[in-house]
């Protein structure tokens, strides 16, 4: 990388960037020529993205760290082996390999050096490209790639081994534009990489809003429905939505803690709790454990950076109130607990709503009179009485409780130390009134909605909530916590969130069940890790079995439940047609693996399939329409049929027609339910599937047409003139086979022990930078370092990098943390958004 830091600029070094950016816009071009949906909004995106980045390189990482979660079309291009996020990754690499060809570096601009710690990538880098070899040649070298589905190659082809080498290869390509980047405009590399992070989190938010509220509505927690966003990677299963969100949320509550504007942090926790939600129904055990231990670590590593700029009182006074923040909203949490089971959300909201205003009054209490003290806590017990008579009138007691917090809450907004907006509100105890209300107004509102039962526990709490609030108020000559709007917002925000996690846990009994069932999953991921590791021998240990090999090996096992469906297209007399296999395993309608389409909402009435087939034996065929997004069907009108193989001794039964030899046309009515799109704001997707129920059984098909009542087509592609354009696989519930479901398992497996140490020397390089070396006062530290112990803690079971998306950000944020430069003395001074010299607030 000679040159990098902005010293001389040869011609030979401008022929060779504008070879690679050349190189870089001829696959983007290529590949976007071949899209299957629009070769022309593909080239469109390909030329606006190779131009931003041109333009302005941070914008182009920036971007394409934000259009990650969205360019994932496999559910409707059919493409596996190529999506359009590596044409993203092309068109950002040919764009800014191209400006430095034609710009080169200006005298004098550089404004860091980026750290050379970025050589530890290499042994990685060089254990990827043994093992792509070794993979490639392992799964039938070069002959075999002639032979095979050219774009449409998978999980067992030869491409698959460079399909999981693209991760690497792409990070190598943008490795140069980032350095030169951080060379001449470091915080400018950094903001893209802050803003593009929250950008790609707003976009998995919103991917999972969606989702739950089109197939299984935002509070159900009770159906056996895990969200997968538009991760099409997990449709053999797999852990993609989950790494993403353990390496993108750590971002996101770094710009919560570090905004200073209302509006900013308005903005910041809403997104927070939206990505917060979105982890919670993912209903993904190691999800829940990895997530508070790396957040907690962040937030403790960014505390840390503030202690060294703060003086010693300083330091002390934000270390308790860290210790008092954790201790409430662990109360909190365990009361919400307690009352969720009899007072249900309301209850539950109720008692948050009062424990938010009691981090306000505790402050105010310190200060007040003793008249204002007397007064307003008589005038709240009257308040109390007129809560408990509205208890007695339908929905009065919700009304009532809302009145007493919004009026408690005005009061103390005006009255709070640097909140004060315009005189006072009301007489002097009207906070202490109000919120002595609004404690009432818990038992209340619990009782309301879940009956006496519900009285003991919220009356306790309550109680609880009052007396702790009144004896934090009278302890020591210091508020018991910070009174800055920001710190106490954040704390009510966190409140939330384990307020969420309760209604996960107690509101459905999903959650519950998988939490039951750890241990025994546990168990059969360990028998599952040997298995995967027993056809390892010799020189295996040491380079691996090669890229993309684990499903074939697996399968090899003699076991029947690794030997998994399959598909492949196929020459014909007439053109290709679709060679379709299912798997060995027991064939429960969730373990079939199917082949699938979008489609239309058909019109209300029957469907109607017709297709021509041929198969050697018997076989009993699957075939449905319904309302699905990837793995879990709902409302489906569907068919299954046994098909018998015509002999020369049996004649062809009604509807078959014998054509060239074996092949036959059949016609099936698919009946049952009638899919729905739903609503126009959450639209639900229809998917047509063919599968096989025969265990161990292969069926070629062709001339696939599917019609509505309408008499409209509905299959787009059914003879496969176009290849496997617009079809794409699933495999709902049968998952084991395709994943090695640890990422160092997952190593060994690919790489041998030598990718793995290649990995560990990476990371552990990396982190060390972050946490105790020369980036540990760098502003993006702590959100780095949770970013990566989320994406290995998540690793700890699934293989994760056997998805290139999720590969490639990984990969990225360590590239990053290895080669950030090491923070001047005024950057680190502005850790907390401030400014030199002026020291972070407390807490």
């Amino acid at each position: 990388m000679g040159g990098m830091s902005g010293g001389g600029h040869s011609a030979a070094q401008r022929a060779g960037c504008s070879m690679v950016g050349l190189l870089a816009t001829a696959a983007a071009a290529a590949a976007a020529l071949h899209h299957p949906l629009s070769p022309l909004l593909a080239g469109l995106g390909v030329a606006g993205l190779l131009a931003a980045s041109a333009w302005r390189p941070a914008l182009g990482f920036g971007l394409l760290l934000a259009l990650l979660p969205w360019l994932g079309l496999m559910p409707w291009t059919g493409w596996i082996l190529l999506e359009e996020f590596d044409l993203a990754l092309l068109a950002v690499a040919a764009g800014t390999w191209l400006r430095r060809a034609a710009l080169g570096p200006r005298a004098g601009v550089a404004a860091a050096r980026p750290s050379w710690a970025w050589l530890w990538l290499l042994p990685l880098a060089g254990s990827t490209a043994v093992s792509a070899v070794l993979g490639l040649h392992d799964a039938g070298g070069l002959p075999q790639l002639g032979a095979s589905m050219g774009w449409w190659q998978a999980y067992r082809e030869p491409l698959n081994a460079l399909r999981l080498a693209k991760p690497m290869l792409s990070l190598l390509c943008l490795l140069p534009p980032w350095w030169w980047l951080l060379s001449a405009a470091p915080e400018a590399a950094t903001g893209a990489l802050r803003r593009g992070l929250v950008a790609l989190l707003v976009g998995v938010a919103l991917q999972v809003l969606w989702e739950r509220r089109a197939h299984t509505g935002l509070l159900n927690f009770s159906s056996d429905y895990r969200v997968v966003g538009l991760f099409w990677e997990m449709h053999v299963g797999g852990a993609a939505l989950d790494a993403v969100l353990a390496m993108a949320l750590p971002f996101a509550v770094m710009v919560l803690m570090r905004a200073r504007q209302g509006r900013e942090w308005v903005l910041a926790a809403v997104l927070v709790a939206g990505a917060a939600y979105a982890a919670m129904v993912t209903f993904s055990r190691i999800l829940y454990a990895v997530l508070p231990l790396t957040l907690l670590l962040g937030w403790w590593l960014a505390a840390r950076q503030a202690q060294e700029n703060a003086d010693l009182a300083s330091a002390r006074a934000a270390a308790r109130a860290r210790g008092r923040a954790l201790a409430w909203l662990g109360g909190i949490t365990l009361a919400a607990a307690w009352t969720f089971g009899t007072s249900g959300w309301r209850g539950l909201l109720a008692l948050l709503g009062a424990a938010a205003l009691a981090l306000a009054l505790a402050p105010w209490l310190r200060t007040a009179s003793r008249a204002a003290v007397v007064g307003g806590f008589g005038a709240g017990l009257l308040g109390a009485l007129a809560l408990a008579v509205a208890a007695l009138l339908p929905k009065a007691v919700y009304l009532g409780y809302a009145l007493a917090f919004a009026l408690t809450a005005l009061a103390l907004w005006r009255r709070a130390p640097g909140w004060g907006r315009g005189p006072a509100l009301g007489p002097d105890g009207l906070p202490l009134a109000g919120f002595v209300a609004v404690v009432a107004g818990v038992p209340a509102v619990a009782v309301h909605w879940g009956g006496a039962a519900a009285l003991p526990a919220s009356l306790t709490c309550a109680a609880l909530l009052l007396g702790i609030t009144v004896a934090a108020a009278a302890a020591g000559r210091d508020d018991p916590w910070p009174t800055t709007w920001r710190w106490q917002a954040s704390l009510v925000l966190a409140l939330g969130v384990s307020a969420g996690l309760v209604g996960v846990f107690g509101g459905g009994a999903y959650m519950t069940q998988r939490m039951l069932a750890t241990q025994d999953d546990g168990e059969g991921r360990q028998v599952h890790w040997a298995r995967s590791l027993s056809s390892l021998s010799g020189t295996d240990w040491i380079a691996g079995q090669g890229l993309g090999r684990f499903l074939d090996h697996h399968a090899a096992s003699g076991r029947l439940e690794d030997q998994v469906g399959d598909y492949r297209l196929q020459p014909g007399t007439a053109g290709m047609t679709l060679l379709l296999a299912s798997g060995k395993h027991l064939m429960g309608q969730g373990a079939v693996y199917r082949l699938s389409q979008r489609v239309a909402e058909p019109a209300p009435g029957p469907v109607r399939l017709r297709l021509r087939w041929r198969a050697e034996a018997d076989v009993h065929l699957l075939a449905q329409v319904c309302e699905k997004h990837l793995l879990y069907s709902g409302t489906c009108t569907e068919a299954d049929r046994s098909w018998r193989v015509p002999t020369a001794q049996r004649p062809l039964a009604p509807g078959e027609v014998a054509v060239d030899g074996r092949w036959q046309r059949a016609e099936i009515e698919l009946s049952g339910g009638q899919p729905r799109r739903g609503s126009p704001l959450a639209p639900r997707f229809m998917v047509f599937s063919v599968g096989l129920f025969s265990p161990g059984m292969r069926v070629e098909i062709d001339d696939l047409s599917l019609r509505d009542s309408a008499g409209r087509e509905l299959l787009v592609n059914g003879g496969f003139e176009d290849g496997l354009a617009r079809w794409f696989p699933t495999s709902d519930h049968h998952h084991l086979p395709w994943h090695a479901k640890n990422l160092g398992v997952h190593l060994v497996f690919e790489q041998g022990l030598l990718g793995l140490a290649a990995a560990a020397l990476a990371f552990g390089a990396a982190l060390w930078r972050l946490g105790g070396g020369d980036l540990r006062a760098h502003p993006l530290a702590p959100a780095l370092v949770a970013a990566l112990l989320g994406l290995l803690g998540v690793g700890l079971v699934d293989s994760l990098f056997d998805m290139p998306r999720v590969a490639w950000l990984g990969l990225w944020l360590l590239a990053v943390a290895l080669t950030l430069p090491a923070p001047a003395p005024a950057q680190a001074a502005r850790v907390f958004g401030g400014r030199p010299g002026v020291r972070p607030p407390a807490g």
